[in-house]
C-alpha cells in the first residue's frame, strides 16, 4: 500500500510544489514508484513542470482520460475511471488539467464540504494503480473543506514554510486549524514542518528547534532558483545545496515514520567545506567560488602586510641595493586589491543574473 503524503502551506510562494517534485524525483532515482497528484487545480504549477517537459505543447494530451479538475468537476461520480497518469523525469504525475490554458468556474471545481471533498479524493485515489510506494498530495496554499480532506486521506501532512514571521504565523494557523477540526470523519494525522529557501544568518538555528515535528531547514539556493523550468534544471538541482538538505529532511521524515526508503548524498561542495558553501548560498555555485578565493587572498595578503617587513629585516634586506624597496609588500597589497575585485565581481556578477 502507498504511502500518502499530503504537502500543504500557509501561504503561496514558499516553493511547496517545487520541493515536492524534488522529493519525487529522489525516491524514484533511489528506485521507488512514484507518483505527484496536482491538487491544485487553479495554480497547477506541477502541471505546469508537465508542460515544459511535453516541449510547452499546450494539451499535454489527447488521451481520453480524466484529469484531477474533471474528477472535481464531476464530485467523484466521473463516467470515464480512467486517470491520465504522465511519466516526468523519474516519478509520474497526475496532471490537474488535459491544457495548461484550461479556464475552469471555482463554483464547478471547488468541493461544497469536507465530506464531498473526502469523497472526491478517495474516487481520484481508487483510480491509481496499486504499485506505487510513494503518492504526493500537491495540494494548494491555506486553509479550505479541500485542504482538510487532503490532510484527512494521507498518512500525514508536510507543511513548507519560509523563514519570514508572515510565513511562520500562516504555517503556525494552518497547522492548528487542522489540529482542532472536529469533521467526525477526520482522524488525528500528524503535520510536519518543513522551512524552505531559509537565509543564510538563520539556518544553523533552525536545526537547534526542539519541535519533535520539525523536519529541517534546506537553505535559499540561486542556482536551483536560476535554472528553475530550464532544460538542465535537474542537472543543477543534483549539485546544489538545495538537494543536499532535502536529502537530510527527507532521511529525517524516514526515520520517524519508518519509511522503505533513506537517501544517499554524493555531492562534493566546491569550497571543500559544506558549512562555508551553505553561509554563502545566496550566490551561485561559481560566483561562490570566486567569493571565497576573494576572501582568501584578501586574508592572506592582509597576514603577509603585518608581517612582511619582519621577513623583510630577517631574509630579503640585504638582496636589492636600496634597502627601502619591499617587493613583498607590493606584492600582498597587489594580492589584497585582486582578492578584494574578486569579492565584488562574484556579488555583482551574480545580481546581473
Amino acid at each position: 500500500m502507498a504511502t500518502i503524503i499530503n504537502i500543504i502551506s500557509g501561504k503561496g510562494g514558499t516553493g511547496k510544489t517545487l520541493l515536492t517534485a524534488v522529493f519525487a524525483e529522489m525516491l524514484g532515482n533511489a528506485g521507488a514508484k512514484v507518483l505527484v497528484v496536482d491538487l491544485d487545480v487553479f495554480v497547477r504549477g506541477l502541471t505546469a513542470l508537465l508542460y515544459y517537459q511535453r516541449n510547452k505543447s499546450l494539451k499535454i494530451t489527447d488521451m481520453d482520460c480524466s484529469s484531477v479538475s474533471e474528477f472535481f468537476r464531476q464530485k467523484g461520480q466521473i463516467k470515464n475511471e480512467k486517470a491520465f497518469i504522465s511519466k516526468y523525469s523519474s516519478f509520474d504525475v497526475f496532471p490537474s488539467v488535459l491544457s495548461v490554458v484550461e479556464k475552469l468556474n471555482f463554483r464547478d471545481v471547488m468541493p461544497n464540504s469536507f465530506c464531498e471533498a473526502v469523497n472526491i479524493l478517495y474516487s481520484i485515489l481508487d483510480t491509481i494503480p496499486k504499485d506505487y510506494e510513494f503518492i504526493f498530495l500537491d495540494s494548494r496554499a491555506g486553509y479550505d473543506e479541500l485542504i482538510a480532506a487532503s490532510h484527512s486521506v494521507s498518512n500525514f501532512s508536510i507543511c513548507i514554510e519560509e523563514d519570514d514571521d508572515i510565513s511562520m504565523i500562516t504555517s503556525k494557523n494552518l497547522i492548528a486549524q487542522l489540529d482542532s477540526e472536529s469533521f467526525p470523519e477526520m482522524e488525528s494525522k500528524q503535520i510536519f514542518r518543513i522551512r524552505n529557501k531559509t537565509r543564510q544568518n538563520v539556518y544553523s538555528e533552525d536545526n537547534q528547534l526542539s519541535d519533535l515535528f520539525f523536519l529541517g531547514s534546506i537553505p535559499f539556493d540561486t542556482d536551483v532558483m536560476n535554472s528553475f523550468g530550464t532544460d538542465y534544471f535537474w542537472e543543477d538541482i543534483g549539485k546544489s545545496l538545495y538537494k543536499e538538505a532535502a536529502i537530510e529532511v527527507w532521511n529525517n521524515l524516514a526515520e520517524r515514520m519508518e519509511l522503505s526508503v533513506k537517501l544517499m548524498s554524493r555531492r562534493i561542495s566546491p569550497l571543500g567545506s559544506k558549512k562555508i558553501d551553505k553561509r554563502i548560498s545566496m550566490l551561485s555555485s561559481k560566483n561562490r567560488v570566486l567569493f571565497s578565493y576573494g576572501i582568501l587572498m584578501a586574508s592572506v595578503s592582509l597576514i603577509f602586510t603585518i608581517y612582511s617587513p619582519f621577513l623583510w629585516d630577517s631574509w630579503y634586506g640585504t638582496i636589492f641595493i636600496n634597502p627601502d624597496f619591499n617587493p613583498i609588500n607590493m606584492l600582498t597589497l597587489l594580492g589584497a586589491v585582486l582578492g578584494i575585485l574578486l569579492i565584488l565581481y562574484s556579488v555583482i556578477k551574480n545580481n546581473d543574473r
